[in-house]
Formats: C-alpha cells, structure tokens, sequence
C-alpha cells in the first residue's frame, strides 16, 4: 500500500504544503473528507491528517485526497511529556498498522476515556452542568476523545461563549478541573514513529518550553522542528531555524487546523515549501 499518493511536479519553491492538520477523529470539528475539501480550496497540494493519538481518519482521507488531485502524508500527532511539561511529537509517512505504534494509541484511548470521565466528575462537583450521557453520546465514539470535545460540547450547550473560555476557567494546564493524561516520554514517541516507518518532527517547540531536550530527541531518531506554527512569533521562528541548522534538521511548517471557526481562516496559514518536504522526505530514504 502505497502511503503518499502521486501528485503533479511542483515547483521546490512552492508554499503549497501543510503538514498539521486535524479531524474529528481527534479533536478537530471536521471529516477527515472536509478537511481535504477545505485543503485543495485552499490551494494546497500536499497535505498530512495529523490527528492526535490515532490513525482513524487516515484512510478516509486519502481517499478524498486522491479524488482532489492532493499528495497525501499518512500522519499522526503523538503526546508525551517530560517534567510535567506537554509535548507533541509529529510523525509523517508512517505504516497506520506499525504494531507498537497500534499498541501506544490503544493505550492512549484508554487513559483518554477514564480521563475524561474524572474531567467531567470535576466540573458537575464545581456545579457546571454537564450531561454525561448526552457528551458520551454524541463524543464517546471519538478514537481520541479530548478536551476539545469536551470546549465544543459546553459551547454547543451555551455554557460558555466560546472554546477558549472552557480552557481558561476549567480544563487547561493546571486548571480546577483539568487532569493530566499519563504519557509517554517524547523520545519514546519519536521511537515509536521510526518503528512505524516514519519520521518524527517536533511540534510547535515553543509551546512545550522544553528545548533542552532536543539533542536527547535526536539521538533517539529526530529529524524536523515545526519553526513554522501560528503560536511562533518572529524570535521563535529565528530561534528554531538557528536550532534547525545546529543540529542538522529539517525546517517543517503547518497551520495545525482543527477545523473552522469565527475568526481568520486558520487552515493554510504556515505553509512549507516543496523542498522543505522533499528535504523532510529525504530523510525516510535515508533511514531506510
């Protein structure tokens, strides 16, 4: 099975690539088949569906992307932490069926489930009302049931104004009712997407302040930083390209869309060049 579908010669210096997308199959809003209708509107031609912790949307949406005449990147968004501080490890181009990368995600869905459960345990204790069957209902199916699912279901039940607001007074980091998911360590996850055929990049660096640990990610199989990421302003992005060409990476660059929203269009934003991806490609054959 082929994990990157053809696509048409593209220029190296072509903006056209996304490679941190989200679905429903995590906590995005869309279909994985929405998120590649959105994707080919905005121009892209090369697209990875990164959701977190699962595969589950993969096959859906290289279906649609090869319909749209879009290269498609089987991806996963793999969590990890290290001294309590959250960190997210991109894989691309890997093997959706990798046997230990199947048995960490059953794992995950697991934890997710009890998770969630004491989050909403929590928030009925603060008085916020919350029906638990109703949630589990119309989010329990999720493969990769998160808070996000829990910011859209108070929002959709006009408990709060808007997503955000469920993070800031209730379950972000350190939150009255946030629970910490237990994780993995990230050079773990990033031996987990070289066992799985793919490469591992680290995302939105400066989100987890926790650089330190990159020379400890590399040694374990390492190779790009996503410099570009709307949470990055001007230093960050100086900052990782000047860290990318230390250690030897691969610069990578995606919008890290979870579907639409009230607001500026998110999905697009932090394109990569092809020969960023070709560069970020390069390395598979090399680790072959």
């Amino acid at each position: 099975m082929s994990l990157v579908s053809s696509g048409s010669d593209l220029l190296e210096s072509s903006f056209v690539v996304d490679l941190h997308l989200h679905s429903n199959a995590s906590d995005g809003a869309d279909s994985p088949s929405r998120v590649m209708e959105r994707a080919s509107a905005a121009g892209l031609k090369v697209v990875s569906l990164t959701d977190h912790d699962t595969v589950d949307g993969l096959e859906e949406a290289r279906r649609e992307a090869g319909r749209l005449g879009i290269e498609f990147v089987n991806g996963v968004e793999l969590s990890s932490s290290h001294e309590g501080r959250l960190v997210h490890i991109l894989g691309h181009f890997i093997r959706p069926d990798a046997p230990e990368l199947m048995a960490q995600m059953s794992r995950y869905m697991e934890k997710r489930k009890n998770r969630m459960a004491e989050m909403i345990g929590r928030l009925l204790a603060m008085g916020v009302m919350i029906d638990p069957d109703e949630f589990m209902l119309e989010f329990g199916n999720a493969a990769s049931i998160g808070r996000g699912h829990l910011s859209a279901y108070m929002v959709q039940k006009r408990i709060v104004n808007r997503r955000e607001e469920v993070f800031e007074k209730y379950i972000g980091e350190g939150g009255a009712a946030y629970v910490e998911l237990d994780m993995i360590e990230p050079a773990e996850a990033v031996r987990l997407i070289a066992l799985a055929g793919g490469v591992a990049s680290f995302a939105h660096p400066n989100l987890s302040g926790a650089d330190e640990i990159i020379p400890d990610l590399i040694e374990a199989g390492l190779v790009g930083i996503e410099a570009e990421h709307l949470s990055q302003g001007d230093d960050d992005r100086r900052r990782y390209r000047d860290l990318a060409e230390q250690y030897g990476l691969v610069l990578t660059g995606g919008s890290d869309c979870h579907g639409a929203k009230p607001g500026p269009e998110r999905l697009g934003q932090c394109r990569q060049s092809m020969g960023s991806f070709r560069a970020l490609q390069s390395r598979l054959v090399s680790s072959d």
